[in-house]
């Protein structure tokens, strides 16, 4: 067709040529050339099409290359994003550029960089963007901006094809120079649609959900006591006033007491925010402190939605009495009133932080691998008295060493103590040593003996913890992540829920291992989570390479203690542990007899639990668990020699020989140590059934000739 049209075309150039030669006008051949001159743009623009595709399709190709090369790390190969860190390009950017000067704002962005907080859809992003200015050419830059405007189907959703970039659109911001910071201010409004506002959070639901939910002594109350000290660990259930001081007490009567007889408390107190609110209120804005300001503002609305407070009365103190006895009162009674505050008194001011904490409880497993909200603060009281082997044991006064790390559903003060109630101190990692260190829970080992550990230690001197977590690095000078900058941070916020990314949780389980392997959808986004939390310091690529590393030393653990689970598993059915049939006492009610079980790391009586069984139980409640928490804390000695996978070799070896040991033994009659007379008694009895049996008389008959005739011999 194309050289048809050609050959008519020619025809008709030769034709009109002939009909100007003859007129030989100057009119005529300037119709003539306006003619020719329309058509055969006509003509061309019929051909281009080709060309430009192939064009467009270098153009993409290009940009491509330099997307793969600088930009997928934070942006993903599918323009997604991470959640919280770095946001969407599908969808986001042909919103920028379809706004009021949104394509100037875009080139900005990749010329000049961008920081500051913004917000693509209901998320928001805390993060900054480094400026491409001076490393790639314009040409590239273009090339970089049009591939992200036609790719993940965002081509279809632009206005106007006047949105893509050109050289000269480049030329043209390049001359601006700006600052990251001035090119947030020109990011368009419209791009921000404000956060949907939060329900706020009913207090009195809350505490009815907390009341109702609150397991007291749990479900094994019968087979235990609390002992005096209880009333401090669960004051809700056993705490009661002293009797020691009768009738009413006022608020001044409070401070100027303790003032003297317990004198710590109330300095701890006097220098705290509590102490001194007014302190807070005239913080300058730039101050790290000066968002207490606004936490204040929060509280007082609480109070006045309660009636404690008057309309626009500030909160003026917060004393012994509004705490030990209900909020702005003047008088108790300190024989009768006086209470050990609980989550409750606490939740009661701090009412956002308090939903935040109880909807750890919300959490359910995919596959029921642990029950609803388990493992996490707001029911580790209820996971405390609700175990078997805790309510077992006679000995109290050691159990208690559990209820001093489980009653964070009981009370606040586990992380910021009192009387200080410092935010700043629950953030450092010092704060949570006291109960995830040891055996089964050497998270705090493990963080100190990592690199960001050793940062900590030797530069947390100039970080500054009483910055919002929010801002930990940019304002708070952290080089280093600490236990809260990650477990409380989820999608760019930062709350007291502190299972939102778990994934392993307390234990390794077969269960759970399954889930992870087979990259089940609610394990997987955890993951996700996980990389864009790690993404605030190491590149997304890095972070999921490690999780990956950690998952597959983690089966591999799991692997040989399965292996040696089933070996002990088999010896107890098999009747073969030592002293089993003989000198194997139940372990006390609740508890059941189980082979390697938990309650054996706790009581032991006779040959319960045999030594084998404290192998395989120190195995998987010690060993394992260490396995996992060296590698995700990133201390290598903590799951290769020190502790980890070496120990587990170590483990699985003894269970081993114990195992062939106890099934080459001879099949004789156990026996314990009390039984010596029944079996001398035995061998009684079987040397006069010889006797008297006529092999009996026969062999000794024999042996009275022989030695009768040894002796004539002699004489």
């Amino acid at each position: 067709m194309k050289w048809a049209f050609g050959f008519l075309f020619f025809l008709l150039f030769c034709y009109l040529s002939s009909l100007v030669a003859q007129e030989n006008t100057a009119q005529g051949k300037s119709v003539l050339d306006k003619w020719l001159q329309n058509l055969t743009a006509k003509y061309v623009l019929a051909e281009e099409p080709s060309f430009s595709r192939e064009k467009e399709q270098k153009e993409f190709i290009r940009g491509q290359e330099v997307f793969s090369r600088s930009c997928v790390g934070c942006h993903q190969q599918s323009g997604q994003g991470l959640v919280g860190s770095f946001p969407p390009l599908v969808g986001h950017v042909p919103n920028i550029v379809n706004s009021k000067n949104g394509k100037e704002y875009l080139i900005d962005v990749v010329l000049y960089g961008l920081e500051g907080p913004i917000q693509v859809d209901t998320q928001q992003y805390n993060g900054s963007m480094p400026g491409w200015g001076n490393v790639f050419d314009d040409q590239q830059l273009a090339d970089v901006l049009n591939y992200v405007l036609s790719a993940w189907g965002n081509k279809g959703k632009l206005a106007s094809e006047k949105s893509f970039i050109s050289l000269d659109d480049i030329k043209k911001e390049r001359k601006k120079g700006l600052s990251p910071s001035a090119v947030l201010a020109l990011r368009p409004r419209n791009l921000s649609s404000s956060y949907v506002n939060k329900r706020e959070e009913d207090l009195k639901e809350l505490i009815k959900n907390y009341d109702a939910s609150h397991p007291g002594k749990g479900i094994h109350a019968q087979y235990w006591e609390p002992i005096p000290m209880e009333m401090y660990w669960n004051p809700k259930n056993f705490y009661h006033p002293p009797q020691s001081i009768k009738g009413e007490v006022s608020r001044s009567d409070c401070l100027a007491c303790h003032k003297t007889v317990t004198p710590g408390v109330f300095h701890a107190w006097e220098k705290s925010i509590h102490g001194n609110l007014e302190a807070i209120r005239k913080l300058p804005d730039q101050d790290p402190k000066a968002y207490k300001k606004k936490e204040l503002a929060e509280v007082e609305k609480q109070l006045h939605s309660q009636g404690i407070l008057k309309n626009h009365e500030q909160l003026k103190e917060v004393s012994c009495i509004d705490c030990h006895g209900s909020i702005g009162a003047q008088k108790i009674r300190h024989d009768v009133d006086l209470h050990m505050p609980d989550r409750v008194t606490c939740g009661s001011c701090h009412v956002r932080q308090f939903a935040e904490s109880e909807s750890e409880r919300k959490q359910i497993w995919p596959h029921n691998e642990w029950p609803q909200g388990h493992p996490s603060h707001a029911v580790d009281w209820e996971a405390n008295v609700n175990l078997a082997a805790w309510a077992a044991m006679p000995e109290r006064a050691v159990a208690q060493g559990c209820d001093m790390c489980h009653y964070q559903q009981n009370r606040c003060d586990g992380c910021h103590t009192r009387h200080s109630f410092s935010a700043a101190e629950a953030r450092n990692p010092l704060s949570c040593a006291t109960c995830h260190n040891g055996v089964d829970h050497n998270e705090f080992e493990n963080y100190m003996l990592s690199k960001h550990g050793i940062i900590f230690q030797a530069q947390s001197k100039n970080w500054n913890f009483d910055v919002p977590l929010k801002d930990a690095i940019a304002k708070g000078g952290y080089t280093a992540p600490t236990c809260a900058s990650c477990h409380f941070e989820y999608h760019g916020e930062y709350s007291h829920n502190l299972v939102r990314k778990v994934r392993w949780a307390f234990n390794p389980t077969p269960e759970i291992a399954q889930g992870i392997k087979e990259k089940q959808p609610w394990y997987q986004q955890r993951k996700e989570d996980w990389i864009s939390t790690c993404s605030a310091c190491h590149s997304a690529r890095f972070a999921g390479e490690w999780l990956e590393t950690a998952d597959q030393a983690i089966f591999d653990g799991l692997k040989v203690q399965e292996e040696a689970k089933k070996v002990i598993e088999a010896l107890y059915k098999d009747g073969l542990l030592v002293g089993q049939k003989t000198n194997r006492p139940a372990p006390p009610p609740p508890e059941k007899d189980a082979p390697g079980a938990f309650f054996q790391l706790f009581w032991a009586k006779g040959n319960n639990p045999s030594h084998v069984e404290r192998v395989y139980a120190n195995m998987w409640e010690h060993d394992m668990i260490q396995h996992y928490k060296g590698f995700m804390h990133a201390n290598p000695g903590g799951f290769t020699y020190s502790a980890g996978w070496g120990v587990l070799l170590e483990r699985y070896t003894e269970i081993m020989d114990e195992n062939t040991r106890l099934r080459n033994k001879p099949h004789e009659s156990q026996f314990s140590p009390g039984d010596h007379s029944s079996l001398l008694s035995s061998k009684v009895k079987l040397l006069f059934g010889i006797i008297g049996s006529s092999a009996g008389v026969i062999l000794i008959s024999s042996s009275f000739g022989k030695s009768l005739g040894n002796k004539r011999k002699k004489e």
